[in-house]
């Protein structure tokens, strides 16, 4: 009877304490727990919201015309963070872009940068309206130990988040890619096969490992591509909405310039400064992306594009910004003066997807290895 009463107290005792315990913690304040953050933003679903440029003087000769081509477009409701090393170069900005409808938001970094918004950060959808967007940035940018833009480059997703706090929170990731590797409409995260190239055996053991991860940490379902032309995903590909996309076609554009429509390029030559590229096995790499896409339960468009000898240079129709506003879908389309026959042509694919065509002169961009896609990056769409 002894050894029950006591076993009865040392019960009590232990609810007792626990009981204690529980009034104790429920009495501290909790600590607000952050929502967990959404997955990739998608290329083409929403109203544009927030952008983010990047601009310095020294490279005004190849983002200037494109951005006063391009901001003057937006309405009002689209704020564009402008990341500037300083003031001056803000202002110079403004100088040349004129009169817009859209906000620009100087963010002053005080460092460094090169000139390409794209390839710095991935940003994952808000888990709820007004929580903080979450910006993954690369485990490190090549060339950054000897190339001080580059270095720049690297800090820019941490600029964002200590301008504005309450609305950007930035990782750093273990993974090395740029943010043109990937491209996403919401249903399944397309990536190019440089990012397996620079992580195998650095950062995972498998393919397998790199695409669950990635899948993980971006919240889709994520296709490596075994085979693209070896840039990134937007010089090559859109995903348009609808389970479409939209892949580059160098034979579609060798037909149309063969018949005389269009005329050379600046050096009278060549439609890519570097000489054009119609070989079969380039025109395999884009057919490869083609079979892909469509492997993975998408319909394919083809749409003309000129690939450069250097493997690089494009004079693509799918480097595009899309946009969902007032029950348009809105494509601003990059368009370049010396090959009229090809923005015409690109243009009617857009628009036989349902697609209102605002062209954006990229011509003084192009053959620095990107278009608009590659200037501007998406902060933040509307649902």
């Amino acid at each position: 009877m002894r050894d029950r009463r006591i076993a009865l107290g040392a019960l009590l005792g232990v609810v007792l304490a626990a009981t204690m315990l529980c009034g104790a913690a429920r009495s501290r304040p909790a600590s607000p727990a952050e929502p967990l953050p959404g997955p990739l933003l998608s290329e083409c679903r929403g109203a544009l919201k927030e952008l983010v440029i990047q601009y310095v003087p020294e490279a005004a000769a190849i983002s200037a015309p494109v951005y006063r081509e391009f901001l003057p477009q937006l309405p009002a409701s689209v704020t564009v963070h402008v990341l500037c090393p300083d003031r001056a170069a803000f202002e110079d900005l403004t100088a040349r872009v004129g009169t817009l409808t859209c906000r620009l938001n100087p963010v002053l970094t005080s460092h460094a940068m090169t000139t390409w918004s794209r390839d710095r950060w991935l940003a994952l959808e808000p888990p709820a309206p007004g929580s903080r967007v979450t910006l993954l940035a690369p485990r490190e940018e090549s060339g950054a130990a000897v190339w001080p833009q580059r270095a720049g480059d690297a800090r820019v997703a941490e600029d964002l988040a200590a301008a504005f706090p309450r609305l950007v929170r930035a990782r750093r990731t273990p993974f090395y890619f740029d943010g043109g590797d990937f491209l996403t409409d919401g249903r399944t995260i397309f990536v190019t096969p440089a990012v397996l190239r620079r992580n195998l055996r650095r950062t995972v053991e498998t393919r397998e490992e790199l695409e669950r991860t990635l899948a993980e940490m971006l919240g889709r379902r994520v296709t490596l591509l075994d085979d693209a032309p070896d840039h990134h995903a937007a010089m090559f590909m859109m995903l348009t909405g609808g389970h479409t996309a939209l892949v580059g076609d160098p034979a579609l554009a060798a037909r149309l310039l063969s018949s005389g429509a269009g005329t050379k390029g600046p050096d009278g030559g060549a439609y890519c400064p570097c000489g054009d590229d119609f070989t079969p096995e380039t025109q395999r790499l884009f057919d490869r992306v083609a079979e892909q896409v469509s492997a993975a339960g998408y319909r394919v468009v083809r749409v003309p594009t000129v690939p450069g000898e250097d493997g690089r240079t494009f004079l693509t129709y799918v480097n595009v910004l899309l946009d969902e506003r007032d029950g348009r879908s809105i494509v601003y389309l990059p368009v370049y003066r010396h090959v009229p026959a090809l923005n015409a042509a690109a243009a009617e694919v857009w628009r036989g997807l349902g697609f209102e065509v605002r062209p954006v002169d990229c011509t003084s961009a192009y053959a620095h290895f990107g278009t608009l896609h590659c200037l501007v990056n998406v902060l933040r769409r509307a649902p």
